[in-house]
């Protein structure tokens, strides 16, 4: 069914913790202009998101600007912004990465909705990948292959975890975001917290905003979807595929990928013929 390109009927914000800096942080979504996709707004000016550097090398999505700037640790937001259906939108910053809140889109998210999300006079003309595309390192592959319908299956494997091996397969609709793949919160082993920690990561991290799993589960509470780690990486691949600066309709399968793999596949959808793009 057509639609048209939609905002936000009012302002959104949010103040936290990184989780990687551990510092006080903050981040507004703002409406924005009908066309004008997704923009950062910095002490050193206005850039549309797919001018950004990215950088998915620590644990995270970092983007740096022409003007200078950058910010880590975008991928919820722009996951709950992509899963809500937000076309344009204008984010600003305030700190050197977006707060981590309960360690997934679900909070982002939720607030959108209750600000209204709203739809313009302009049509929105959804993209659609031309040929198949794969890009591999070792054992990691991202595929994304032609279809009219965007679903991603992601495949994680961690031997000897409680985690092990596990699949989550999702068509993907505002509906099936809100309740299978925002909730997922950002994950790691109590194995290597420590390690992390020492790296300069996670070091606001905790069990509210982390789900921690040890050698017999989740440490806390328990989990909130069904295959929640496989589930959390599927929203992971939704913000990096938004730091692009679109979404092509397509069947994407992942397995034992990361940041830095789905950005090298956005670099080649990128690059490649894709059909009536309107984001």
């Amino acid at each position: 069914m057509a639609r048209f390109r939609r905002t936000l009927g009012k302002e959104v914000s949010w103040r936290g913790r990184g989780i990687h800096t551990g510092r006080e942080s903050g981040v507004r979504v703002l409406p924005a202009e009908p066309g004008e996709g997704i923009i950062f707004s910095l002490d050193s000016g206005r850039f549309p998101v797919k001018d950004a550097f990215r950088d998915g090398s620590r644990r995270s999505m970092e983007l740096t600007f022409p003007g200078g700037g950058s910010v880590r640790t975008v991928e919820h937001l722009l996951a709950a912004i992509a899963g809500v259906g937000l076309d344009d939108a204008v984010i600003a910053p305030e700190g050197p990465e977006i707060p981590i809140l309960d360690g997934s889109a679900f909070l982002f998210a939720s607030a959108m909705i209750e600000g209204g999300v709203v739809e313009t006079d302009i049509p929105y003309n959804p993209a659609y990948l031309s040929s198949p595309i794969c890009v591999c390192d070792g054992p990691s592959s991202v595929c994304a292959i032609p279809s009219e319908e965007f679903r991603i299956t992601y495949v994680i494997d961690y031997p000897g975890s409680a985690i092990g091996t596990e699949m989550k397969d999702v068509l993907v609709t505002e509906e099936t975001f809100m309740s299978e793949i925002a909730p997922a919160r950002t994950f790691c082993l109590e194995s290597e917290a420590d390690s992390l920690r020492e790296a300069g990561l996670a070091l606001g991290g905790s069990l509210e905003n982390t789900l921690v799993i040890g050698a017999g589960g989740p440490l806390g509470s328990g989990y909130r979807v069904e295959r929640e780690c496989a589930a959390h990486k599927i929203a992971d691949f939704m913000g990096d595929m938004a730091c692009a600066g679109f979404t092509a309709n397509a069947r994407y399968i992942c397995v034992r990928a990361g940041h830095r793999l789905h950005s090298r596949l956005m670099d080649r959808i990128a690059k490649s013929a894709l059909n009536n793009s309107g984001r």
